[in-house]
């Protein structure tokens, strides 16, 4: 097991889209991760779907996202949940930033 504390000043930052979307893996170990992602306003988050369940919750701005079939926007204070195996995406409306949930962890984010 890692460590149980997690210092913002020894979190690097990975550039998923230059200028666009930046994140930060806040914590991690075993079955359990949170990320911080900071998206630009127009950015998106491509479709995509992983085993993973996640838990999505709006720390900064508005995102239109997309669960399956289903779309809304969500804003600053709204959580948001895709099980595993579910094709979801986004598209920030105004800069704003998301703290994500994985269980378990993403090995491919470390």
């Amino acid at each position: 097991m890692g460590s149980h504390f997690f210092r913002d000043a020894d979190i690097g930052t990975d550039t998923i889209v230059a200028g666009k979307v930046t994140r930060k893996v806040r914590a991690h170990d075993g079955s359990l991760m949170l990320v911080e992602v900071l998206f630009e306003a127009g950015a998106e988050g491509a479709a995509h779907e992983h085993p993973h369940e996640q838990a999505s919750y709006c720390l900064a701005g508005e995102f239109d996202f997309s669960i399956g079939s289903e779309t809304r926007r969500i804003r600053s204070g709204d959580t948001l949940y895709i099980p595993g195996g579910v094709r979801h995406g986004t598209r920030c409306v105004s800069a704003g930033r998301l703290l994500d949930c994985f269980t378990p962890q993403r090995e491919d984010f470390l």
